[in-house]
């Protein structure tokens, strides 16, 4: 068992429900990335939560929107069906804070100054899970209004 498997769980059981009640449609996942998408009129939005490579308990939200007729990637039609994130014209990250590096990412390690205040070491995965939950809707507002929060980072290809 993986350090991380206490917070894949977590995520599992209380997060998975949650976007799946938003509509979305799980795809089928790897070790690590489980993909979301659902269909919202004209438009695809897209997402999948990226676990670290080294199987320690921390993720990110990789999200994008695209039409629901699909894309061109590199001269290749890609389908709204098999888009991945990075392929949307507009894609980014939902993430603890702004910012490029892994500590950004959702984890059980708390930041320096958490840590002095609370004298804990850890988020326990349940914390960490209920921190995603309460992020996704700046995302969902994102989609809605296009207005970036202090969670989400954008990029555009062009």
């Amino acid at each position: 068992m993986s350090r991380a498997t206490p917070l894949r769980e977590a995520v599992k059981a209380t997060f998975y429900p949650f976007a799946l009640e938003r509509g979305f449609v799980r795809e089928k996942a790897t070790s690590l990335f489980v993909p979301f998408r659902r269909i919202v009129g004209n438009t695809a939005h897209v997402f999948e939560i990226q676990w670290d490579k080294s199987h320690r308990p921390r993720f990110v939200v990789n999200f994008g929107e695209a039409p629901s007729a699909g894309v061109e990637f590199f001269g290749e039609h890609v389908s709204a069906e098999l888009l991945a994130p990075h392929q949307c014209p507009v894609h980014g990250r939902l993430q603890r804070w702004r910012g490029g590096t892994m500590r950004t990412w959702f984890q059980t390690s708390k930041p320096w100054a958490e840590t002095m205040r609370t004298l804990k070491w850890a988020y326990t995965p349940e914390e960490v899970a209920a921190e995603l939950i309460a992020s996704f809707a700046e995302l969902e507002s994102w989609w809605e209004t296009k207005q970036e929060g202090p969670h989400v980072n954008i990029w555009r290809r062009n």
